[in-house]
């Protein structure tokens, strides 16, 4: 038995013997970790990668061109902030279209979470459920007909490549891709972690990096007042994705 294995059985003698639960468990290591003067690695300052808005919507208009099934996957793995594991997870149960949520079951830790979803993804849902009462809500045409991590790894990569987008894609950079926009549009960050089911709001904070530098360079070009008017106009004709979308050219413009 070497030494980390004889150290892990001696604490775990001494935290069954003293009947500490896990929580409890937590604040001793924590406690201990203090008072021997160890301290966390420092987090990278550094932006998440994710999409750009632009990108974004070229990513999800190749997929559509690609099928209407494909197009609706990265539609709901993208507005969803799902993780690729808790995404093929997904089955019709988890929908409840009067309440326009989907329920991810088994997140991360297994916890359980409900994701809100827009009024135009609920509907696309619905006619792509059809009269389907139960079982997966995407099933693959081949066997065993369960989809993959991998399998949607690929269909991710396939659908930037043929939109022309030259940066290296994978599932978790669409969950950055909207955590990031729903902060620019000015979702709280604890409404953001809930969204994301992050159990430590540290996570979460580092997609503000990204969001706050990005706001600091619209905050210029939209406060002034014709952007201002543009802006609102926008988002009072066609939302807050197209006024997002309309900052961001704004911001290009002058950045």
């Amino acid at each position: 038995m070497n030494y980390l294995d004889r150290l892990s059985e001696e604490i775990a003698g001494l935290l069954i013997r003293e009947g500490l639960d896990y929580h409890q468990s937590k604040s001793v290591f924590k406690a201990a970790r203090q008072k021997a003067g160890l301290k966390p690695a420092k987090q990278k300052r550094g932006s998440v990668a994710r999409l750009s808005f632009e990108e974004e919507l070229r990513f999800i208009d190749q997929a559509y061109q690609q099928d209407g099934r494909t197009g609706l996957m990265m539609q709901v793995l993208l507005e969803t902030g799902a993780r690729v594991s808790e995404f093929i997870q997904l089955r019709i149960e988890d929908v409840s279209f009067a309440e326009r949520i989907v329920t991810i079951r088994e997140g991360k830790g297994g916890k359980r979470r409900e994701v809100p979803m827009r009024r135009e993804l609920a509907q696309l849902l619905q006619l792509h459920i059809g009269s389907r009462r139960a079982g997966p809500l995407f099933q693959s045409r081949q066997r065993p007909y369960q989809f993959t991590r991998q399998r949607i790894g690929q269909i991710v990569k396939r659908v930037a490549q043929a939109a022309g987008i030259n940066k290296r894609i994978y599932p978790h950079l669409l969950r950055h891709t909207i955590a990031t926009r729903l902060l620019n549009l000015g979702m709280d960050i604890s409404d953001v972690q809930r969204f994301l089911g992050h159990e430590d709001i540290s996570t979460t904070q580092l997609y503000a990096v990204s969001s706050v530098a990005a706001l600091r360079k619209k905050f210029d070009q939209v406060t002034e007042p014709k952007g201002q008017a543009l802006i609102a106009s926008i988002r009072q004709v066609q939302g807050d994705q197209a006024a997002a979308f309309a900052s961001d050219l704004l911001t290009s413009r002058t950045g």
